[in-house]
């Protein structure tokens, strides 16, 4: 879940915090069953990001959303601000 889309607000220090306290648990809850799959946040925009990773290399074998999704997101948001702080 994306919880800055669905708000479309940032998110607030205390809930980012949040969701990666979440992710984490999430993520030492499922590495019995999935050891090449690690869950994170993006710090900029807030996206749950999943990596497939190979164990014996620590290779990054997928990841969703990709990095240049990730990149066209800060982007975006970037252009964003600039567009409320022209208006404003």
């Amino acid at each position: 879940m994306n919880i800055t889309a669905a708000q479309n607000l940032p998110l607030q220090p205390t809930a980012l915090r949040s969701v990666n306290r979440a992710v984490d648990v999430v993520s030492r809850m499922l590495s019995p069953l999935a050891r090449g799959l690690e869950f994170s946040v993006d710090g900029e925009t807030g996206e749950t990001v999943v990596r497939v990773v190979d164990t014996a290399t620590r290779e990054v074998v997928r990841q969703i959303p990709t990095p240049e999704m990730l990149a066209i997101a800060r982007a975006l948001d970037r252009v964003q601000g600039l567009l409320i702080n022209a208006k404003a």
